[in-house]
């Protein structure tokens, strides 16, 4: 590694430099240091957090975030991604990914390498060396390596690791939408440039959600309606998944105070009931759409998801100077319907033996196959 870089290795993120780093992440909301320091401090299980500071005689100059699993770890994501339900049997009989050090932002699916903004050909160098003193890193510990959540877009890291021959699947997809209107009206005439029936739908399902007496606004975030949007995002995070959030009580209402108006919250109200929450984190001209939840019961087919998470945005979006929104990785069909982009999300994995790296390849093929039948 050249002299004027380094690699630190924080544990943990209380130590991160705090002004470089909200200058490194500008445009990155799951990076803020408000979300990484309040998740670590309110997380429900153990969360291990490694962070990789690339720094040279500019200052910071790239970070990756870790969430290394070690051997006798009860949680580990890559497992789970790889063999689904067959994980915990695996893990029993001694088939494991672990040990590994799993590159994952906490709480979304956005790629965990962050590179200064520049010069190609010194972002490449710059990626090289932080690549170099992870891979070093994993050789001491004897560990393996996997990056997940990286998609086409996060150049040149997708063509790095493909060079550096680790095995990819692609396992999901994650949606972006990019706001190119100033109201929903404007919005719906984009839909109708790529499709006639999408925008009529929108339009229909805008005034079938409002016929049925659901009122969409933006709320301050107080206590009160941090608790709320914590309790309806739990639930349906019960529902739909099985099991509760990684965050505890305690971390909207701590990120509310932390983030200030950069949290922005929505309720939609029914019949003076709350029926449906969304929170997005604002970085610059970017929101991340990080929350939503809707009640389970009582659930009329007025649309009220689809007009919280997509028509309502149409209309405070542009006024707020956001360019894009990044969504997560459900209800994919539904996201591209309405204007989103899909981008594969792919895990790139480099095992700990050399053995394991000539048999991750045409598993990690299969595993793509697999997906994409289960989803198709």
């Amino acid at each position: 590694m050249s002299a004027a870089c380094r690699v630190r290795i924080l544990q943990g993120v209380e130590q991160l430099p705090e002004s470089e780093w909200q200058s490194l992440v500008h445009g990155r909301p799951a990076w803020r240091l408000e979300v990484l320091r309040t998740i670590a401090r309110n997380a429900s299980r153990p969360l291990p957090l490694e962070i990789f500071l690339l720094e040279d005689h500019l200052g910071l100059a790239g970070a990756a975030v870790c969430m290394p699993v070690v051997t006798h770890s009860a949680h580990n994501s890559l497992d789970t991604l790889l063999f689904g339900r067959a994980a915990r049997l695996l893990r029993r009989l001694g088939a494991s990914t672990q040990p590994v050090l799993v590159f994952q932002m906490p709480l979304s699916r956005q790629a965990s390498v962050i590179l200064r903004p520049g010069d190609a050909a010194v972002q490449q160098r710059l990626l090289d060396q932080l690549l170099d003193r992870i891979e070093s890193h994993a050789a001491e510990l004897k560990s393996g390596i996997a990056f997940i959540g990286v998609t086409p877009e996060d150049t040149p890291l997708w063509a790095t690791l493909r060079r550096r021959r680790y095995a990819k699947s692609k396992f999901e997809s994650t949606a972006w939408l990019d706001i190119q209107w100033s109201d929903f009206d404007s919005y719906v005439n984009h839909l109708r440039q790529g499709s006639r029936n999408a925008a009529k739908i929108a339009r229909n399902e805008r005034n079938r959600n409002r016929k049925n007496g659901v009122n969409i606004r933006q709320v301050p975030c107080t206590d009160e309606v941090a608790h709320a949007l914590y309790a309806i995002t739990r639930d349906h995070c019960r529902h739909r998944n099985g099991w509760d959030p990684l965050y505890g009580p305690q971390f909207l209402p701590q990120l509310s105070k932390a983030l200030g108006d950069d949290l922005l919250v929505f309720e939609a109200v029914r019949n003076g009931e709350r029926v449906a929450m969304l929170a997005v984190v604002r970085s610059g001209t970017v929101g991340w759409v990080a929350w939503i939840g809707i009640e389970m019961r009582d659930r009329p087919n007025d649309f009220t998801y689809a007009n919280i998470v997509f028509y309502h945005p149409t209309d405070w979006a542009p006024p707020l100077g956001l360019k894009t929104l990044l969504y997560g990785t459900a209800a994919q069909a539904a996201k591209s319907k309405r204007g989103c982009r899909l981008l594969p999300c792919c895990v790139f994995y480099r095992p700990r033996q050399r053995v394991f790296r000539l048999l991750a390849r045409p598993y990690l093929a299969l595993h793509q196959a697999w997906f994409h039948r289960k989803r198709h």
